[in-house]
C-alpha cells in the first residue's frame, strides 16, 4: 500500500498530488482554504484509493474513490465546538442464512464454527469510518443466540445470528444497536433472552426491546461527552400472528411506536436530554417512504425528538428537513445477505449536531459487495448518491458535494436547491452517457446524433462498467457466465469470454431485480469488442409472482429484446435495445446475453446499461421537471 502526505495552506488554490489522486482542496464550512490541512492518500492493491483529510481543530473525514479516477473534488471538514457532536448511523444487519449457507456455487463467507474472525473481515473495509464518529449505531435486526432456537414465530421468515456479530459491531467501533424491528421477537422469549445476554457481554447499548413493554421503551443514554444522547428504538406494527411481536406487560418483544408512545416517552426524558427516535415501518423496497411513516417520524419531531430514522425498507430512501430537524427514512442495508441489486445499495449517515440542533449530514454511499458493507467507488458510489438525490427531492431535500459524499445542511448554511438542470458531457456516439449527481438525481441521459438530451431515466444495473468488481476482496454476486472480468490495455475493466468455435454462451445477470416498474419503457445498452464476428441476442427473463427462486432461474422462459451481428476486428461497438417491462403477474426479472462465434473469438464487454426511462421523449428545449435541459460544452 502506498501513501502520500501532503499539506495544504491558506496561499494554496489547489492542492494537487501525482496523477490519479487528490487533486482538490480542503475547506471549512465557509467555502475558505483551511491552513494547516493535512491529506493522506492510501492506495491499495485493489485499485481503491483512500483520501483521507485532517485540520487543527476539525473532525477528519475519510473519502474511497477509484485510483484510475482520482478525487479532483474539495473536500469540507466540519470544526469541532464543545457542544458539537458527530454520531454515524448504519442500515440493518444480521449474520444468518447465507452468510453460513451461501446459493450454488458462491464461497462460504462465515465459518460456524469460529464466526468472529470472518465477521470482523465483513466489517474492515467500513471500520475506519465507523470510527470516525462520536458515537455510532446500526439496526441490528437478528436476535442472537450461540444456542439453537428452534420455536420460531409462525412467519414466513425468520433467522438468528451467532453472539459473536455483536462482538463483530463493537470491534468496528459501533456504540449502540437498535432492536426496535420485526425479527427481534423471530424466537419468542427465548430469542429476547439470548440477545440480551449476548449484548450484555458487551459495550454495545441497546434499546427497543425487552423482557416486557416497559423494558423494550426503556431508553439507551450516552453520558459520555456534553449533553444525555438518548436513543429510543420501535417497530411500526405487531404484526399479524400470535404471539405478536411486540412487546406487553406479559411478554417480550419489540417495543411498538405510535404517535401518543413518541410523546409518553419522550416526555419521560430528562430536559436536557438529545432524543434519537429509530422506527422500524413502512414498505420493503418502496422507493418512496409510505405516507404512515412519513406521519409516524413527523410525529415524532413534533413531540420532541431531535433526530428521526427510519429502516424496514431493506433500500435506501430519502432525506428530509423537517423544523430544522433531520429526518432519514430509510438507511438500507449495512450487513445483510440480499442478492436483489437495489438492496446493495447502502449508505452510512454521519449527523452532526450543535447540542439538539441539527448542523449537517454527509452520506458516505457503500456497496452490500457480496453481502459485506464497503465504501462504494466509480459510477456504482454516484448511483447510491443519485439515488438519495431522486428519492430526497420529492421532500424538498437537495445535497451539495464533500469530495465523494453528499451534504446536506442546516437553515443558516443551506444553498437554495438549484435548478434541475440536465447536463451531459459524453460524445454523441455513446448510446447512453451518464452523468454525475445533480439536484434530480437521473442518471442516464439518451442523447440524439447532435448530442441533444432526449429523455431522462435511471440505470437499474449500477456496476456494468465492472469497475466495482471484487473489490475489496469479496467475491461479486452480480454476473454469471463470463471467463473473468479484468483490465484492458486502457486500464478500465471489462468482461471476458473466450468462445470456442462454434460455441454459443450465456452471460448477464446472476440473479432477478425485483424493484422496477411494471410496464415501464426501457433500454439495454452495452459496448463489445471482439477479434471476429459475434452474434448476439439479449433476452428478458421474469421471475412470477408465486415462483419460487431455483425453478424461475431454471424453467422462466425468455423473451427476445433484439439481435444484432458485431463485426470482429473493428474496436468498440454499442448496441442497444428497447423494450417495455412486464406488466402483471411479475416478481422480478433479470437481463441475459448469448454470444455466439463461427470461428471462436475472445469477446470484451463493457458499459452495460439497464436504463429505465421517467419521461417521454423530449423536444431540445423541453424540460422532465419545468426547467431548462440543456448540453455541456
Amino acid at each position: 500500500m502506498r501513501r502520500f502526505t501532503f499539506s495544504l495552506c491558506l496561499l494554496l488554490a489547489a492542492a494537487a498530488v501525482s496523477a490519479g489522486s487528490f487533486s482538490g482542496r480542503v475547506l471549512d464550512e465557509s467555502g475558505k482554504p483551511l491552513s494547516g490541512a493535512v491529506v493522506e492518500t492510501d492506495l491499495a492493491p485493489s485499485g481503491i484509493l483512500t483520501v483521507s483529510a485532517r485540520a487543527p481543530g476539525h473532525y477528519p473525514f475519510r473519502h474511497s474513490v477509484l485510483a484510475s479516477a482520482g478525487l479532483a473534488t474539495d473536500i469540507t471538514l466540519v470544526a469541532r465546538r464543545p457542544e458539537r457532536r458527530l454520531l454515524l448511523f448504519a442500515g440493518d444487519a444480521m449474520l444468518a442464512r447465507r452468510y453460513f449457507e451461501p446459493r450454488a456455487g458462491e464461497p462460504v463467507l462465515v465459518d460456524a464454527a469460529n464466526p468472529l474472525p470472518d465477521a470482523e473481515r465483513l466489517l474492515a473495509a467500513v471500520k475506519p469510518y465507523v470510527e470516525l464518529a462520536d458515537l455510532a449505531s446500526v439496526n441490528l435486526e437478528s436476535p442472537l443466540s450461540a444456542e439453537p432456537l428452534t420455536d420460531p414465530v409462525p412467519k414466513l421468515v425468520t433467522f438468528y445470528s451467532p453472539p459473536e456479530l455483536a462482538e463483530a459491531l463493537e470491534l468496528a467501533g459501533f456504540d449502540y444497536v437498535a432492536l426496535g424491528n420485526n425479527h427481534t421477537y423471530d424466537f419468542r422469549e427465548a430469542g429476547i433472552r439470548t440477545t440480551l445476554e449476548a449484548l450484555a457481554d458487551t459495550t454495545l447499548g441497546y434499546s427497543g426491546a425487552g423482557h416486557d413493554d416497559d423494558e423494550a421503551r426503556r431508553p439507551f443514554v450516552s453520558v459520555a461527552t456534553g449533553a444525555p444522547l438518548a436513543f429510543l428504538s420501535y417497530v411500526g406494527w405487531p404484526g399479524t400472528f400470535s404471539p405478536t411481536q411486540t412487546a406487553t406487560a406479559e411478554k417480550g418483544g419489540a417495543a411498538l411506536g405510535s404517535a401518543e408512545v413518541f410523546a409518553q416517552d419522550l416526555a419521560r426524558l430528562d430536559r436536557d436530554a438529545i432524543a434519537i427516535i429509530q422506527h422500524h415501518a413502512g414498505l420493503e423496497y418502496a422507493e418512496l417512504p409510505a405516507l404512515s411513516e412519513r406521519t409516524s417520524l413527523r410525529q415524532a419531531v413534533d413531540a420532541g425528538a431531535d433526530l428521526a430514522i427510519g429502516h424496514h425498507a431493506h433500500v435506501l430512501q430519502g432525506l428530509e428537513v423537517y423544523k430544522e430537524r433531520l429526518i432519514a427514512y430509510s438507511l438500507g442495508n449495512f450487513l445483510f445477505d440480499q442478492y436483489h441489486y437495489t438492496t446493495q445499495l447502502g449508505m452510512l449517515l454521519f449527523v452532526w449536531i450543535d447540542g439538539d440542533r441539527f448542523h449537517r449530514a454527509e452520506i458516505v454511499p457503500l456497496n452490500i459487495n457480496g453481502y459485506a458493507p464497503t465504501p462504494a467507488v466509480g459510477a456504482f458510489a454516484d448511483a447510491v448518491l443519485n439515488r438519495i438525490a431522486r428519492v430526497s427531492a420529492p421532500l424538498g431535500t437537495c445535497f451539495t458535494r464533500s469530495g465523494a459524499h453528499a451534504v446536506v445542511t442546516s437553515a443558516e448554511t443551506r444553498a437554495p436547491c438549484p435548478a434541475e438542470t440536465v447536463t451531459l458531457n459524453a460524445p454523441a456516439s455513446t448510446p447512453l452517457a451518464l452523468r454525475k449527481l445533480g439536484a434530480s438525481g437521473v442518471s442516464p441521459v439518451r442523447i440524439d446524433a447532435a448530442g441533444h438530451p432526449r429523455r431522462l431515466g435511471t440505470d437499474l444495473l449500477r456496476r456494468g462498467d465492472f469497475e466495482s468488481f471484487d473489490r475489496y476482496g469479496f467475491a461479486d454476486r452480480s454476473w454469471t457466465g463470463f471467463d473473468a472480468v479484468e483490465p484492458g490495455p486502457d486500464g478500465n475493466m471489462s468482461a471476458v469470454v473466450e468462445l470456442a468455435p462454434g460455441e454459443t454462451r450465456r452471460v448477464g445477470m446472476q440473479v432477478f431485480e425485483r424493484i422496477f416498474a411494471p410496464s415501464g419503457t426501457a433500454t439495454f445498452s452495452a459496448r463489445l469488442e471482439a477479434d471476429d464476428d459475434v452474434e448476439v441476442s439479449v433476452y428478458l427473463q421474469r421471475r412470477r409472482t408465486s415462483e419460487s427462486l431455483s425453478a424461475a432461474l431454471e424453467n422462466d422462459a425468455l423473451t427476445l429484446l433484439g439481435s444484432t451481428t458485431v463485426a470482429g476486428g473493428s474496436g468498440w461497438s454499442g448496441l442497444s435495445f428497447d423494450f417495455r417491462h412486464p406488466r402483471i403477474a411479475t416478481r422480478s426479472v433479470r437481463l441475459l446475453i448469448d454470444l455466439r462465434s463461427e470461428r471462436g473469438t475472445e469477446i470484451r464487454l463493457d458499459d452495460l446499461l439497464w436504463v429505465q426511462w421517467s419521461t417521454p421523449w423530449l423536444d431540445a428545449d423541453e424540460s422532465a421537471f419545468g426547467t431548462h435541459v440543456q448540453t455541456a460544452d
